[in-house]
């Protein structure tokens, strides 16, 4: 359930995704191996041989991504484009549940190189790492207490940024309407920073215990658990939102004009093209995977 928190965004993220790759070739895209890499090695003081791991896994998950993912993305993209501004419930759906696919394809993929991975950290590490962790989210939390809009009008804003992105400016009356269906969205952020933390605070815990005969079981199950984090209150807020999300999307749609729809389609053939690219230049089968 926490995932779909993100997933819901997935129809307005995809083209984010590729957005640079339009921009300046496929030069970004190429080098989110690198991105994710260095993420990864911040989190505490890893030595030269771990460092080559988290360089080899980081590598090895973009590789499968372009194999794996990017085609279905190009296939979803090429249903998106012909989407019916009428009656445009059954892409917006497709793009939710592909979101949904690609979080769970993404999340396996890392699941055995985490487990194995942790193994070889030392106490020191994880000590660090859990330093890292905790200050990140004090950083988040003073952000969030310097943040002069509210929650709604920050949910707003990434509706508009993320119509931006597939190349769609709202104006007043879309503004005006997703601002009316977001009086239904419930405030989850506290709860949800509540839970990351717990559930940070354990996974540390589990870290410490990665000499177990039955550490690797323990660890599986562990990562798999985030998808039933919190309350049944927590979660049918959640599940709330993400209809809420949806149907929010497959009203704006409804109420394009005909300048707003022909740049979706545009922005529709540039991200297509972007993809065509990165598959060509890696010698990857262009056609799309449904």
């Amino acid at each position: 359930m926490i995932k779909k928190k993100f997933r819901i965004y997935l129809f307005l993220l995809i083209p984010f995704l590729l957005n640079s790759c339009s921009i300046a070739g496929s030069w970004v895209y190429e080098r989110i191996d690198s991105y994710l890499a260095d993420y990864f090695i911040e989190f505490a003081d890893f030595n030269q041989i771990q460092k080559q791991e988290i360089n080899k896994t980081s590598k090895e998950f973009h590789d499968w991504f372009s194999e794996s993912e990017l085609p279905k993305i190009k296939g979803l993209l090429l249903e998106l484009k012909n989407i019916d501004p009428n009656n445009p419930k059954r892409e917006i759906s497709l793009a939710y549940e592909m979101g949904e696919l690609i979080f769970a394809r993404a999340n396996e993929y890392f699941e055995e190189p985490i487990i194995q991975f942790t193994k070889g950290m030392t106490d020191k590490q994880i000590d660090q790492m859990k330093q890292h962790f905790e200050t990140i989210r004090k950083e988040r939390e003073e952000e969030r207490k310097k943040e002069k809009k509210n929650y709604k009008q920050r949910i707003s804003e990434n509706f508009v940024s993320g119509f931006n992105r597939v190349g769609i400016k709202l104006d007043d009356s879309q503004l005006m309407l997703i601002e009316s269906k977001l009086n239904k969205y419930a405030e989850v952020r506290e709860e949800w920073s509540n839970l990351q933390k717990i559930w940070i605070d354990e996974f540390i815990d589990l870290l410490r215990q990665k000499d177990a005969d039955e550490y690797s079981t323990m660890m599986l199950n562990y990562l798999r658990s985030l998808e039933s984090l919190g309350s049944s209150e927590f979660r049918d807020k959640i599940e709330s939102n993400e209809k809420l999300s949806l149907e929010i999307i497959n009203a704006t749609f409804m109420t394009l004009n005909e300048k707003q729809l022909k740049s979706f389609k545009r922005n529709m053939d540039i991200y297509i093209k972007s993809i065509n690219r990165i598959l060509s230049n890696r010698g990857i089968n262009t056609d799309p995977i449904g």
